[in-house]
């Protein structure tokens, strides 16, 4: 079997993707069309999981056209945003199309980090890629939940968390240090009021004393100057997972006030790597990630991050940490890869050829 990935351009989550496919269906082929940085820019490495890659144009269609008659997928796998390019993939493939929703743009009131061109009429385009996919995948429940009482859902649909790579996961994870806990945050940081401007967040956990260490995806020198704040270099994602079982929570927490709806919905791939590195998750009441950590019992949600420093104090640290280690491997790319490969043959599966006098 042939798979197009198609991505403005290459994330996280398709790097995962990869991985895990490797992992569980070696016998696949995968290729990838996108428009600004691959895998290797982005992150040190990811290229080599992919048999083949395209950079799309100016020329958007006819790129993707020629795309399709050269490589011949079987199945093309979307993700958004923009929802654009599932709706052109629609347009030329003759192929089954899964949109893969990261976010809802309905939903969000600024525009994304690493910015796309205008997407025109937004909800318009959104409705035509749920509405005309043959499978559609979701980052949660509540995020599908939103999707359907919005649009028609197609026949298949499927709930696929940014789960933890297993591959890069401590065998074991280490016992929490002495002394007063230590919270690490990592991904991706910014200003100017949108949800990952955690620098008023970060300035009230250090105003309680409690020590925090920073790992964005990306140089955030605004954030150096943050008084209690230690700012590291970036990591590459390997790296990263070696580094994090050394503190002892993970801060999980948005700036919600432009994009709460949009984080309501969001399952951020963070959450899983503490998790998968042995740290609880401590986060604010964001709806699909709160009901994961309460349900879960895997950390802390606060109503503000004001109440940090008293809930820190009136936790169990050591049984919530074993609850931790306990769920790591639930939650691992590579564990959980058998439901996309599932989709993906349930697509491609040859219709049946009826049998038999015909039907008068």
């Amino acid at each position: 079997m042939r798979v197009l990935f198609l991505h403005q351009q290459p994330c996280m989550r398709a790097l995962k993707y990869a991985v895990g496919l490797r992992a569980v269906r070696p016998d696949l082929q995968l290729g990838f069309a996108y428009r600004g940085r691959t895998l290797t820019e982005f992150y040190g490495s990811g290229d080599e999981l992919f048999d083949r890659w395209w950079r799309l144009g100016a020329d958007l269609a006819g790129d993707l056209e020629r795309v399709l008659v050269e490589w011949e997928p079987d199945l093309v796998h979307s993700h958004n945003l923009p929802d654009a390019l599932t709706v052109l993939a629609l347009e030329l493939a003759d192929v089954p199309v899964i949109h893969d929703v990261h976010d809802m743009q309905s939903l969000r009131s600024t525009p994304y980090e690493d910015g796309f061109p205008d997407p025109g009429d937004a909800d318009e385009l959104e409705r035509a890629a749920v509405e005309g996919c043959a499978g559609l995948i979701t980052v949660s429940d509540v995020l599908l939940g939103e999707l359907a009482a919005r649009y028609e859902l197609p026949a298949r649909t499927r709930v696929h968390p940014n789960y933890a790579l297993a591959r890069d996961l401590p065998a074991a994870v280490p016992e929490p240090a002495k002394g007063p806990p230590r919270l690490v945050y990592q991904g991706t940081l910014s200003r100017g009021g949108g949800h990952y401007d955690l620098y008023d967040i970060f300035g009230a956990i250090a105003a309680q004393g409690i020590e925090l260490h920073v790992f964005a995806a990306r140089e955030a020198a605004a954030y150096r100057s943050l008084a209690g704040v230690t700012v590291h270099d970036p990591l590459a994602p390997a790296a990263l997972m070696r580094a994090l079982p050394a503190y002892d929570f993970g801060w999980a927490g948005f700036n919600a006030v432009l994009n709460a709806a949009h984080l309501d919905t969001a399952l951020p791939n963070k959450a899983f790597e503490y998790v998968g590195c042995g740290l609880p998750v401590v986060t604010l009441r964001h709806r699909a990630l709160a009901r994961l950590v309460e349900e879960e019992g895997i950390g802390i949600v606060l109503d503000r991050v004001e109440d940090l420093g008293a809930a820190l104090a009136a936790t169990d640290v050591p049984g919530l940490r074993r609850r931790v280690a306990a769920a790591r491997e639930r939650f691992t790319v590579e564990g959980n890869m058998g439901q996309i490969v599932e989709l993906y043959d349930e697509l491609t599966r040859p219709v049946p050829t009826p049998t038999g006098p015909p039907v008068l």
